[in-house]
This record gives C-alpha cells, structure tokens and sequence, in this order.
C-alpha cells in the first residue's frame, strides 16, 4: 500500500504541479467566464441598485455555455492524459515499475490520468466562483451566502466527471496509437463526433450527445467513467509489458 502511495503522488505532483496544469486551469476559467461575461461585468453597480441575482443559474449558465463545453475534452485531458505514453517513450517505466512495483504504478498512472482531469474542472469552476464572490465582496461588503448555490451540485458534479472521462479517453487513446498528440487531440474529436452523430441521427436520444451528460440529470457518465477506467486498466497493463 505504501508503494501506491508513493507511486500515485509521483503520478499527481507530474500533472498538478506542471504548466499544463496552470494553462488548463486558466484556459478553463476563460471558457467558463465568457458564458456569462456579459452579466458580470456590470454586477458591481447591479448589485448596489438591484435586487440579489440568481447565483446558481448564472453559474450554470456559465457550465453550459457553447465554448465551455466544446473545449472541456482538450483542456481536462492537457496536464496529464500523456504522461503515461511519454514515460513508456522515455524508457522511465522500468526503474519506476522496480522502484514501486507493478501493480502499484499500473494503478497510479490510472487514478493520475482521472483526477487530472477532475482537478483542471474543479480548480477552474472554483476560481469563477471566488471571482463571483470577489465581485458581490466589493460591492456589498459579504461573500455569497451559502443557500445562493443551492441546486447547482448535480451540473457542477457533472461536468467534474466529465472532465475526468476524457482525460482518460485521452490516455487510453494516446497509449493506443503510440502519439502524445491523441492525448488532447483525440477526446476533442471523439467528443465532436458524438455529438454530430447523436444531432444528426439520434436527436431523440439524449445519451448518445456527450454535452447532455453535462446536465447533471443522469447517471451515464458514472457508468462511463468506469468503463474508461477499465479499458484504461488493461490497456496500461499490456502496453507497460510491450516495453519492460
């Protein structure tokens, strides 16, 4: 247990504490804020002379905006969907696999590549949620209360998720093909062609179009999640004893 450990905090200090990480997380923020860049930018003098806005709506507003979605594939697969395949490159894999174990560092290279994913959404949706209470601090003197972002979880929740999907896609795909570029590359197209393929020929069928998972109202992209984590899993697994 303490080599997985050790394994999977060498896997997150790689993806959380790299620039991709930061551009990620930048990245995401501007996609979130230009949703509702419009209302926020005059909420100031709003706030002074009107009555308290709906928080939770304008921050779902921003989750379901048309850039913030299409760029959530790329920017939660950035930091660390192709660290695997680069360390396999690099030769690094065996004096980390007779460091750690097999096992150990098979499992940490999964749980890296999801949480990286998960961590660029939630750093990001929490810098557009402390640049809204900024806003209503210097206008009102008091932080957004606490009841002001009820019923936001389950679209908030979603979309962490989905950013843990593909940057998973992202790891699995680039292990597939043996290119770093299908790391980021590969989940924008996938998620574009899901989306074609469910508007066009299954407008009827919700599931099929990955930007209605990010509605919070089903339980698909749990199921998803785990598929991807197990292909992941075994994907990992051969393509480590291809070059031990």
């Amino acid at each position: 247990m303490r080599a997985f450990f050790r394994a999977l905090r060498v896997d997150l200090a790689k993806a959380l504490w790299g620039r991709w990480f930061v551009i990620a997380v930048l990245a995401t923020l501007f996609s979130l804020w230009l949703g509702i860049s419009q209302q926020l930018r005059g909420m100031g003098d709003y706030l002074m002379y009107n009555d308290e806005p709906h928080w939770a709506g304008m921050l779902d507003q921003a989750l379901q905006g048309s850039f913030a979605q299409l760029s959530l594939p790329a920017l939660s697969a950035l930091p660390a969907a192709g660290l695997a395949l680069l360390e396999l490159q690099a030769g690094a894999a065996r004096s980390a696999i007779f460091r750690v174990g097999w096992q150990p560092y098979r499992a940490g290279k999964v749980l890296a590549a999801l949480a990286g994913g998960m961590a660029v959404q939630i750093v990001g949706i929490g810098l557009l949620m402390g640049l809204m209470h900024t806003i209503r601090l210097t206008a009102l003197g008091a932080f957004i209360p606490w009841a002001a972002w009820q019923g936001i979880e389950p679209p908030v929740l979603a979309r962490i998720v989905c950013g843990s999907i593909w940057s998973g896609a992202g790891s699995l795909l680039a292990l597939l093909t043996g290119t770093a570029s299908a790391a980021t590359v590969g989940p924008l197209c996938l998620c574009y062609g899901l989306m074609m393929v469910g508007t066009r020929f299954f407008p009827d069928t919700a599931w099929v179009n990955p930007f209605s998972w990010l509605g919070g109202a089903s339980a698909l992209p749990w199921a998803v999640l785990g598929v991807i984590a197990l292909l992941l899993w075994v994907v990992q697994g051969r393509k480590v004893r291809q070059h031990v």
